[in-house]
């Protein structure tokens, strides 16, 4: 990476040299996997009226989409080397909507003596839509189910009006989770003696996703179920090889999709980690700083009221969303956990960020382990996660390096791109798998994988040593080998000026960087376009 590393880099590595031989001396510095507690499989969600009368649904449709827009897009994800890839294009109402607001709810009766109405948004051509919803008035008691056109009958989330209510912004914008097709289904049921006057909603916004689980039009390259590059490798295709702790690991790993403000939404990779209380499974969920910090149009995410958590509100996570055999591309359908995220930390030097899911993750998903300790040069490593939005993937490699921020990685098989960012670096010993960092971005791509004596098979993790001194009171909560007695702070001590936890506004991202990832930052700080 650099011939010559500055002398902070120097210090900073021989104190975390130093560090880790402390670790080896008085304690164990990584914590197992853990299975999720939850076992039994979500039932089914159905509409409250499966046949809703079509001239009763409040319906709001825009006009087509630019192709322009699309291309701006497609051209984006191409030249960006830090890895979220951008899934959505912001759409107003107010300015390419057929007509400007929607039309008022009109409610039926429902056989237990409540009210359901129906809301339909559409974006022409879109592979799938998030939906602004401008939340004036919704009861607690109140359900929303939500839907889309690729497949109507299925109800891919339902969240209460409490939930709902949890989850808007400054605005009162709430963002529903992604739907597959060019129409939205929202459907609002009111339990009987609830008054219709407790629900008044707008729909002022929306996403125009261009990627789906199903993808078939592929409007654009590059994003969604099957388009990631054809080196990279299923991740049931090397559990035979790696093992079930392995099998861990993976299934710990979601994609992810969020929305920014103005509507423009992105995708990016993330793993749950487990914590040192085997009571209870608070669903941590490690990804990178860069994912949300992206801006609009050059204004950064923290200019606007409540940040970091107005994005982190809008996260959904994707579960199972992997192939059955290596050898097909069969998916049996990926698990949907809508209700957003609580903000803990991030950090624009490491680009560590740490949230809490607010919902409880599905069955069969799994709480990673995670080892604090230095990560030794050369080491052995997978990366797992979602590129270009496609089903999940491994690559393996080595570690090449670090400076005072990242470990330098070169794959050997498989590649990351955008989409992985966020992505779990993981490394095996005898116990099991450990995350050791996220993606932060790099060079690295399918055109150069294999040798790690090539220049431009490179990517950039956060360096998880660094950064666990200030998530400690999250992932380390219970006394024990890796705290010391008092519980108050972590072994591992922090770094000389490090940055401590941001929960509202994040530093702002650091302007010295070794030259080969100088781009990744002006990137960062330029922001994703607004197409």
């Amino acid at each position: 990476m650099k011939s010559n590393l500055r002398p902070a880099v120097v210090a900073g590595v021989l104190c975390s040299l130093i560090t880790f031989g402390l670790h080896s001396a008085i304690a164990a510095t990584s914590v197992p996997s853990e299975p999720n507690k939850v076992t039994a499989a979500s039932l089914p969600l159905h509409w409250r009226s499966e046949g809703f009368p079509s001239n009763q649904v409040s319906r709001l449709s825009y006009r087509e989409i630019a192709a322009e827009r699309i291309l701006k897009v497609q051209q984006y994800n191409a030249t960006r080397q830090m890895k979220p890839a951008q899934s959505g294009i912001a759409r107003a109402a107010l300015d390419e909507g057929a007509i400007s607001t929607l039309p008022p709810l009109r409610w039926i009766k429902s056989r237990d003596g409540g009210y359901v109405a129906r809301i339909e948004v559409m974006s022409p051509v879109a592979l799938g839509l998030r939906v602004g919803l401008q939340v004036s008035a919704l009861s607690p008691q109140a359900e929303l189910r939500f839907g889309g056109s690729s497949n109507p009958y299925q109800v891919i989330a339902m969240m209460t009006g409490s939930n709902v209510l949890q989850l808007v912004d400054s605005r009162g914008i709430f963002w529903t989770p992604d739907t597959d097709g060019e129409k939205q289904f929202i459907e609002i049921y009111l339990p009987a003696g609830v008054s219709r006057t407790s629900v008044r909603l707008q729909t002022p916004l929306l996403s125009h996703l261009l990627v789906n689980s199903l993808n078939d039009a592929k409007i654009i390259e590059k994003a969604g179920f099957g388009e990631s590059g054809a080196c990279n490798v299923n991740t049931v295709c090397r559990v035979a090889e790696f093992g079930a702790n392995y099998v861990s690991a993976k299934n710990a790993v979601a994609h992810m999709s969020f929305t920014y403000p103005n509507g423009a939404s992105f995708i990016c990779s993330g793993t749950l980690l487990a914590d040192t209380n085997t009571q209870t499974q608070v669903p941590y969920f490690y990804t990178a700083h860069h994912c949300f910090a992206g801006g609009e149009g050059g204004v950064p995410v923290t200019a606007y009221p409540s940040g970091f958590q107005a994005v982190a509100n809008t996260l959904t996570t994707y579960w199972k969303y992997e192939t059955t055999a290596c050898t097909t591309s069969v998916n049996p359908g990926r698990q949907t956990l809508a209700g957003g995220s609580d903000y803990l930390y991030s950090d624009p030097n490491t680009d560590g960020m740490l949230l809490r899911l607010k919902a409880t993750p599905p069955a069969g998903s799994e709480f990673a382990g995670w080892d604090y300790a230095l990560l030794p040069t050369s080491s052995s490593i997978i990366g797992i996660h979602h590129p270009s939005g496609d089903v999940k993937k491994v690559s393996s490699g080595q570690q090449l390096s670090r400076d005072a921020d990242q470990n330098e990685v070169a794959w050997l098989s498989g590649t990351t791109e955008g989409g992985s960012s966020g992505s779990g670096l993981f490394t095996a010993d005898a116990t099991g798998y450990h995350l050791r960092g996220g993606l932060l971005g790099g060079s690295a791509s399918c055109a150069n994988t294999g040798s790690l004596e090539n220049a431009g098979n490179r990517d950039y993790y956060s360096r998880f040593d660094l950064v666990f001194p200030h998530i400690a009171s999250y992932l380390a909560p219970v006394p024990g080998p890796l705290l010391r007695a008092n519980g108050s702070q972590p072994l591992i001590p922090p770094r000389a000026g490090a940055a401590s936890a941001v929960t509202s506004s994040p530093a702002p991202a650091k302007t010295a960087r070794p030259p080969t990832r100088n781009s990744l930052i002006r990137v960062w700080r330029v922001g994703p376009l607004e197409p």
